[in-house]
């Protein structure tokens, strides 16, 4: 029996704000996001989120891209995932790679496992992590220029000289 909270619906958001819709097979439910969020949250991998969570990793991107609460969201799992790492590079860099001994009492915290750990991999996976929360950076094309105010009223000034040409041939022709 599905809890109130399950319900399958696609959530847009419009202009006017959200909207709930009739489910569609191929959209974001509430049900697929939490998929995807948790796995997120424990694999760091956004194609592979997708994946369990029965999408397509560039929805996943537009998703974001255009809904602001599930970009929180996105974000938030980021930094989970963040806190994760670091500690296991932390582990990692105490125990020099070694495994970590069983915990002595119950009351003793269990540690992940650091036997298939790649510590290159995980700082990578950081500074890729840090530089998306920070806004990401610019990728590929052309560096955007702002032309300075002489330039522009040099162009203004050839394009009213193209026009009195162009009028002047009309009142001539």
């Amino acid at each position: 029996m599905a809890k109130a909270g399950d319900e399958e619906e696609f959530v847009s958001r419009g202009k006017r704000g959200p909207q709930l819709r009739k489910p569609r097979k191929d959209g974001w439910t509430k049900r697929a996001r939490r998929i995807f969020l948790d796995h997120f949250r424990a694999t760091c991998n956004a194609t592979a989120s997708a994946k369990a969570a029965g999408m397509t990793e560039g929805s996943a991107f537009k998703l974001r891209a255009r809904d602001p609460e599930f970009a929180a969201d996105w974000d938030a799992a980021l930094r989970d995932s963040e806190a994760r790492l670091k500690g296991k590079l932390i582990v990692y860099a105490e125990t020099k790679g070694k495994p970590q001994p069983e915990p002595a009492g119950e009351d003793d915290p269990a540690v992940a496992p650091i036997e298939d750990f790649d510590p290159e991999l995980a700082l990578a996976l950081l500074r890729h992590h840090q530089a998306s929360l920070a806004g990401g950076r610019r990728r590929g094309g052309p560096r955007p220029q702002a032309a300075s105010r002489e330039e522009l009223i040099a162009a203004l000034m050839k394009l009213i000289a193209v026009f009195k040409r162009r009028e002047a041939k009309r009142a001539a022709g």
